[in-house]
């Protein structure tokens, strides 16, 4: 009866004093599945995963696995990655992609915020270097569409930035978002 005690409190304390999420938040739990949160109760909580799938989690695992509130993040960032032959990947080229990458963030501020980077540290035999573009998206993850759409531009500006300034065979390698520094793939 004890621990019986002890769990209910803890998630009092959990619910009441922490209140990660309300009912209708999207929510990252254990940073695998983007869920809407259907109903809240002491020991339970149910999801709803786009419409598909509804789990009730035991309200102890919430508090030990990873849980991200999209609903109340106000913007992510993603990452593209490329490999570009190693050759090309100098301080004159890499200045001249973010001088280009810089314009293109420039046309719509409403969607990218205009601080971003690319790293240039991870060598990809044979003779290439991957090039990642990480920037930052001006809105929250809960909208996955528009997410999906503002990434996709990107992409292809990266792509067509890198193809203008020499790169001719760079593939990409992945795409992925980040709500704080959750990787969501």
């Amino acid at each position: 009866f004890g621990g019986a005690v002890k769990v209910a409190f803890e998630n009092f304390l959990f619910l009441f004093g922490g209140h990660p999420f309300d009912v209708g938040d999207k929510i990252f739990l254990g940073g695998t599945r983007m869920y809407e949160v259907k109903r809240v109760a002491l020991q339970t909580m149910e999801l709803d995963h786009f419409g598909e799938l509804r789990v009730v989690q035991n309200s102890t695992v919430r508090a030990t696995e990873p849980l991200v509130n999209l609903s109340r993040s106000k913007m992510h960032w993603v990452t593209c990655d490329y490999l570009v032959d190693a050759r090309l990947v100098t301080e004159e080229f890499l200045e001249k992609v973010k001088a280009d990458l810089a314009l293109f963030l420039k046309k719509d501020p409403e969607t990218y915020q205009q601080e971003f980077r690319i790293d240039s540290y991870e060598f990809v035999p044979p003779e290439k270097i991957k090039l990642t573009l990480m920037l930052t998206m001006r809105f929250s993850f809960e909208n996955l569409n528009r997410s999906r759409i503002a990434q996709s531009k990107a992409g292809i500006a990266f792509a067509q930035v890198l193809h203008k300034h020499g790169a001719k065979y760079s593939t990409v390698l992945e795409f992925s978002e980040h709500v704080g520094s959750m990787a969501v793939r």
